[in-house]
């Protein structure tokens, strides 16, 4: 099974879920549904299931970032800080009357 789309003359194209198959050694067409009145975004998910990709799910939906965590030379700097760390990480600094944090900090 399959979904295509089949252009039409002066109307949006038809989206049909079709199968192939053989009668007689010839290769042969049969349209399943027509999914014309589908949501785009529907018939992109069936399309993917077809063949046989995981679910695509927008990353902004799937998480909430709360707080990140400091990596690398970062979490070093602050480990090494000790007790001092969140003073560290809570400066700010002014520069030309607008309030700034630097993005290692």
């Amino acid at each position: 099974m399959y979904v295509t789309r089949v252009p039409n003359r002066g109307s949006p194209p038809a989206v049909l879920l079709r199968e192939s198959y053989r009668d007689n050694g010839k290769v042969k067409t049969r349209t399943l549904a027509n999914l014309s009145h589908w949501p785009e975004r529907k018939v992109e998910k069936l399309q993917r299931a077809l063949k046989g990709l995981p679910a695509t799910r927008d990353l902004a939906e799937s998480f909430e970032v709360s707080r990140s965590l400091p990596h690398g030379h970062v979490a070093a700097v602050l480990g090494t800080a000790g007790p001092w760390a969140s003073k560290i990480s809570s400066t700010r600094h002014h520069r030309g009357g607008a309030t700034w944090s630097p993005r290692c900090w």
